[in-house]
């Protein structure tokens, strides 16, 4: 089975309001709270370790039959960057849901590197997300250590 790592664009910083799961090395998180200081437009989005998809990706993957993430409600805020940044681009603040990651790596679609919080993806999950705009997003075959 071919695994693939994401990188999605880095459009947000973490706000005040995240929280981690107590013991989990700041690698869990209890609550997101994304802080916008731009958007490119692509329909996923970190802040390590957390990650936002857009609301037209979220139903999508709600009935795709993928596995390994919870679709949460979340904090979303916009800094005076980000707020200047949409208006010079015209872009309206997007609609975002938490992308929960909750996957058995090699197991599940979508999962963390063990040890560390990176996307890694299945092969059915890649070909379902190249239907969305990851324009800005670096994906790459993932070697199993």
């Amino acid at each position: 089975m071919s695994l693939y790592l994401v990188r999605p664009v880095v459009d947000a910083s973490q706000g005040d309001m995240t929280e981690y799961v107590e013991g989990s090395d700041n690698r869990k998180l209890e609550t997101l709270h994304m802080v916008l200081e731009d958007w490119s437009g692509n329909d996923i989005v970190t802040t390590t370790p957390g990650f936002a998809v857009t609301r037209r990706l979220a139903d999508s993957l709600s009935n795709s039959g993928l596995t390994g993430f919870e679709l949460k409600d979340m904090y979303l805020s916009i800094s005076e960057n980000g707020t200047r940044a949409m208006r010079e681009k015209n872009v309206e603040i997007p609609e975002l849901v938490w992308l929960d990651i909750k996957g058995t790596f090699a197991q599940d679609d979508f999962f963390f590197e063990p040890g560390r919080a990176r996307l890694i993806i299945s092969e059915r999950a890649l070909v379902f997300l190249q239907e969305f705009d990851l324009t800005d997003a670096r994906i790459e075959e993932f070697q199993v250590p």
